[in-house]
């Protein structure tokens, strides 16, 4: 008995759990069937949507209008944008108008279905950033405006009052709220200019500020930028002949417009209501302008233009990207100024590291990159002459005159060797009163210039007002040894010495140069260095 009930216990229980699955199958195909639904309903609605809104553009086409934009009262004076045909879906979201500013709004029909037509002989300023020719102000409701028109042409002469106002009702009522996708677009059109202008590669400050400016050109489809950082260096662009940004007055109207933009940024949509300095102005075709003050510690002001050649002003979207591309350019700035601040420290180290701080001539370490350096040149089929010279007398300058007077004889000694060096040369101080000379030639042309140099010098020994050095030369043939040659300079300039410190009546008999036989290099040197000594005085 107790088995039979438990069974049948078991099998009601299995019975429950089944219906229980059939019922959440059927929930589960019930939601499956509304969903369908509902996806079926979203299709329509976008066919539906296209049908009209493919609908509106043919219509508008038709009566030759290019674009359209729908605006919505935000408060008595202020109208905001939501979206239209042409610009009016481009720039869905980016234009607010105060009546104040806009005369345009002034002259709006005060009954729905009441139409305000115009014509321009050129392109001018309708309505916030907008520029027509031909155009159409059509008031739906109390809350609601579209401007209908057309950038370069005036509408077709059949086109009716009652066409308009047809058309304009047609796109107040498709209108449809502003799309997630769109504002992802926008902001992302913001992002891609700023990561433009942070991954750009400058080798300077003046690169970089090149680049930035590029960048707002280019991101905002400006035919004019300058931009002058806080230091006054100033860089520019224009693909418009009208505009010539080298001109004397373009730093004049930088200075106004920095000024007027207050530290933040001046949005001028017409020049022709709010006239700026030329060569900025409506004179020279520019129709619109966009001036933003560069962050400190960097400074200065960007400038971009539309012209003639496009006219147009900016939305809100091009004056949040010209002040993101300003903040960015703020950084970029800086940072390149620093590394340019950092490269130049580093060059001057660089550059007192290899100079003799007395004579402001090259040192050892000068000498020996520049003794490498040669070999290099050597080895590629070229000569060099390498001089090394010593002071006489030093020490009894400095001990009868003092040292100051020693330091100012090894100063005239370093003019000296200036004065008769020539580009490419390299001249230091070797050490104590050591000199060399590094000359990347070799031939009749050093030998002119020792030469002279015997001809500048006098004197017998060194004092206040004269210098005497012994000099050694040797010169290295293609395919030589550099370092062979500057040791055979100094053997022979330090034979030069011993010379001169020798009594007169065992000195040999100096020969001048023009009178002495012509050696061969070979001859001279098996090494591949010929060398001489020379006694020099420098007065």
């Amino acid at each position: 008995m107790v088995a039979n009930r438990e069974a049948a216990q078991q099998e009601v229980a299995q019975q429950e759990v089944a219906q229980q699955e059939v019922a959440q199958q059927e929930v589960a195909q019930q939601e499956v069937a509304q969903q369908e639904v509902a996806q079926q309903e979203v299709a329509q609605q976008e066919v539906a949507q296209q049908q009209l809104t493919g609908g509106a553009e043919a219509r508008a086409a038709g009566l030759g209008i290019r674009d359209a934009l729908v605006f919505r009262r935000l408060s008595a004076s202020r109208w905001a944008h939501l979206g239209g045909l042409g610009r009016g879906r481009g720039w869905a979201g980016l234009v607010d108008v105060d009546a104040a500013n806009e005369p345009l709004l002034g002259q709006a029909p005060a009954q729905p279905g009441g139409v305000h037509t115009f014509c321009h002989s050129a392109p001018e300023r309708v309505l916030g950033p907008y520029y027509a020719v031909g155009g159409a102000l059509v008031r739906v409701s109390n809350d609601v405006l579209v401007l209908l028109g057309h950038p370069t042409e005036p509408f077709p002469a059949g086109v009716t009052d009652s066409d308009l106002r047809e058309l304009a009702f047609l796109l107040d009522t498709d209108l449809e709220d502003i799309a997630p996708s769109k504002r992802l677009g926008d902001e992302l059109e913001v992002l891609h200019a700023v990561r433009a202008v942070t991954t750009g590669v400058a080798e300077d400050l003046f690169g970089t500020l090149r680049h930035v400016l590029d960048v707002a050109v280019q991101s905002l489809s400006c035919e004019v930028g300058l931009l002058r950082d806080g230091a006054g260096r100033t860089v520019a662009t224009s693909s418009w002949s009208g505009v010539d940004v080298d001109a004397p007055g373009v730093g004049a109207a930088l200075d106004v417009l920095h000024e007027r933009a207050g530290g933040a940024a001046l949005c001028i949509q017409d020049t022709d209501s709010d006239p700026v300095l030329a060569p900025l102005g409506r004179g020279q075709g520019v129709r619109s302008l966009l001036a933003i003050a560069i962050p400190e510690p960097v400074g200065g002001v960007l400038v971009v233009a539309h012209t003639s050649a496009g006219p147009r002003g900016f939305t809100t979207l091009c004056q949040q990207l010209g002040r993101q591309v300003a903040d960015a350019a703020g950084v970029v700035a800086h940072t390149a100024a620093l590394r340019e601040e950092l490269r130049t420290a580093v060059d001057e180290h660089a550059r007192a590291a290899r100079r003799d701080p007395l004579t402001g001539l090259g040192n050892r370490l000068a000498w020996d990159e520049a003794l490498a350096a040669c070999q290099d040149n050597v080895d590629a089929g070229g000569r060099a002459t390498v001089i090394t010279l010593d002071v006489d007398g030093l020490k009894q300058v400095n001990d009868a005159c003092g040292h100051e007077a020693g330091d100012t004889l090894l100063r005239r000694c370093a003019d000296v060797l200036r004065e008769h060096g020539r580009d490419g040369d390299v001249c230091v101080r070797l050490g104590g009163d050591e000199f060399g000379l590094l000359l990347p030639l070799a031939g009749p042309l050093v030998d002119d210039r020792l030469a002279s140099l015997r001809v500048r010098l006098g004197g017998v020994t060194s004092c206040e007002s004269t210098v005497a050095a012994s000099v050694g030369a040797a010169t290295v043939p293609p395919g030589g040894r550099v370092a062979d040659a500057a040791r055979e300079a100094d053997a022979s300039m330090y034979a030069a010495k011993r010379s001169r410190r020798a009594p007169a009546a065992d000195r040999p008999q100096a020969v001048p140069a023009q009178a002495r036989p012509a050696v061969p290099a070979e001859a001279r040197s098996a090494s591949g260095a010929q060398g001489g000594a020379t006694e020099l005085d420098i007065p």
